[in-house]
């Protein structure tokens, strides 16, 4: 475990800032496309396919689409700033000066979440006591996903084809506008199929937190703020100096702001911090139909928003 100790009032206080992946909690969605509200529908542990086609996957609901939802494998993070808040950090100016944090990192702390472990992150700074109604984290708008998928029936990747598939070193775009990615298509698959799975990270950068589409607008914020068990939470893309950002290209981070239904209390008996990561239907399974070619293609496993608890020990 990793702590960090530190002496407040006279009384040594112990804070372990663990993070974990919580595969049985619902987490926020964003419907794209064709993409189902929920988890794949499953035939003996396998993704079914229904057709050869537009729509070849449902979800548990009986939704069919060319998408539908899974808990990734792996899940990569890169964190600049977590703590919590006595004023809403979701401000028109991105303030954090009324928070408190366990990581300020300006570098960022890189980590990695793999289902069902738990994994300390190493923390750089101290929590001051007192009474909090807000929770903000910062990280990169970079989201990496290592995930194998296996499916009923045979479909194509990038070199092959097979009823395995697994996501191959790449990097995509949430709304296809960003420079220097690859569009998620047949012809460029983020993900290869066949009988030996070799899986590496796939990035999905959200370059808006609007779609793309044929006639795209870059969005830095969300409409309204997605409801979780322990509160309100909303998210903003920023540029690398934290302020609000302007456009596909310079959005660099992604401020999350939980307004808390219930205060978080830090006093010199707290021994312990505990995040956790809901991100069941957090990974996109993301299909296409070649219909010049009749082939069906796995293309990328998207990145979907995750929600965010926090529990005080």
């Amino acid at each position: 475990m990793i702590f960090d100790s530190y002496k407040r009032g006279g009384v040594a206080m112990k804070l372990k800032f663990t993070l974990v992946l919580a595969g049985l909690l619902v987490s926020t969605a964003i419907v794209v496309s064709a993409e189902t509200e929920t988890a794949c529908e499953r035939v003996d542990g396998a993704i079914k396919i229904y057709e050869i086609g537009d729509n070849p996957v449902k979800d548990t609901d009986g939704n069919a689409g060319d998408a539908c939802k899974e808990l990734p494998d792996n899940y990569k993070i890169n964190i600049f700033r977590f703590g919590l808040c006595t004023a809403s950090p979701y401000n028109a100016t991105n303030s954090l000066d009324s928070c408190s944090f366990l990581v300020n990192s300006d570098a960022g702390i890189s980590h990695e979440i793999a289902y069902p472990a738990k994994a300390d992150v190493t923390t750089n700074s101290k929590m001051a006591i007192g009474s909090y109604d807000h929770m903000v984290l910062v990280l990169e708008n970079k989201l990496g996903i290592k995930h194998t998928e296996e499916f009923d029936t045979a479909i194509y990747g990038a070199t092959g084809s097979g009823k395995k598939c697994w996501t191959i070193a790449s990097t995509t775009a949430f709304a296809g506008q960003r420079s220097g990615v690859i569009e998620a298509s047949p012809a460029t698959p983020a993900m290869d199929c066949g009988d030996t799975p070799v899986p590496a990270y796939s990035y999905e950068i959200f370059d808006s937190m609007g779609e793309g589409g044929e006639s795209p607008v870059f969005k830095a914020e969300d409409d309204e703020g997605f409801e979780m068990q322990g509160g309100i939470m909303r998210a903003k893309l920023l540029k690398s100096d934290l302020t609000t950002a302007t456009n596909f290209e310079d959005a660099d981070r992604m401020l999350v702001a939980i307004q808390l239904k219930s205060a978080k209390a830090i006093s010199e008996s707290t021994t312990g911090f505990e995040i956790r990561f809901k991100m069941t239907d957090s990974v996109s399974v993301d299909l296409s139909y070649d219909e010049g070619a009749d082939r069906l293609y796995a293309v990328k496993n998207g990145a979907d928003p995750f929600q965010i608890d926090l529990i005080v020990k």
